[in-house]
């Protein structure tokens, strides 16, 4: 299993497809990025817990938190 910084490297690479489980049990495929130049600039600060990932969902144009344990599959 990757770790969260292991993650955060990928994605600030390029767009990666992510497969999980949201917290109502259903699954999700995401496709998702933390590539600069492709993010929309932040304003203030924002903190996620350790357990969490905080991502750029390219197809919906917004940004999501994954809990990493339900991480199936990341490419």
């Amino acid at each position: 299993m990757m770790s969260r910084q292991d993650y955060v490297n990928a994605l600030q690479t390029g767009v990666r497809t992510i497969t999980f489980t949201k917290k109502d049990g259903t699954e999700r495929v995401m496709k998702a990025t933390l590539q600069e130049g492709v993010v929309p600039a932040t304003t203030g600060t924002r903190t996620a817990p350790e357990t969490n990932l905080v991502v750029f969902d390219t197809e919906n144009n917004g940004w999501r938190s994954v809990i990493i344990k339900n991480i199936k599959s990341f490419e």
